[in-house]
């Protein structure tokens, strides 16, 4: 599936894999940011894109025990209902299961593992392979991750990106330095 992605690239793709459980647009973003991978990463910085903006951006992970304070104001205890369950369940029975990597199971059925990748990066790959060709080039650049990106780019993709210019204008800024470096 990769065959056409440059190193760069496939180091953005590996990057923001390693980075999450499942890989979003934002996260694409920010392993352009991790190491410099030429003109995508270079218009980023010009336009005030950082890796420390991007992941300001990034919601907070839901966790229980943040919720503890929550279900306590309507009269639940958490350590409790924990507890109840580790003594019917045993211990650890709220933890995540180990499972390895590529199997899942559902009612003992074998199943295909869910993909990393959500809705939008899948796009952001697409769109990748799409402005490749449509710019003429017979492999596939981080640049032209960058442009998937801003073409799919909402919520947090966007607040980051748009901190100092209009994703109109990062587009306007990438494009030019490609052409600039062909």
């Amino acid at each position: 599936m990769f065959e056409r992605f440059t190193a760069d690239a496939r180091a953005v793709v590996v990057d923001a894999v390693a980075g999450a459980d499942q890989v979003t647009p934002q996260q694409l973003l920010a392993a352009l940011l991790t190491t410099d991978r030429g003109i995508a990463t270079a218009t980023l910085t010009d336009v005030g894109v950082t890796a420390e903006s991007v992941r300001s951006e990034t919601p907070p992970s839901h966790d229980l025990d943040q919720d503890a304070d929550v279900l306590a104001s309507i009269g639940i205890d958490l350590a409790a209902v924990r507890e109840s369950l580790e003594q019917s369940f045993g211990e650890g029975a709220l933890d995540d299961a180990a499972v390895p990597a590529g199997i899942g199971s559902r009612r003992g059925r074998f199943v295909f593992p869910r993909s990393r990748f959500d809705k939008n990066s899948k796009k952001v790959l697409e769109l990748s392979l799409r402005e490749a060709v449509a710019h003429k080039s017979s492999h596939i650049g981080a640049e032209h991750i960058l442009l998937g990106i801003l073409r799919v780019a909402d919520g947090p993709t966007r607040t980051a990106l748009e901190a100092q210019v209009s994703i109109p204008e990062i587009r306007r800024r990438l494009e030019s330095a490609m052409t600039r470096a062909a």
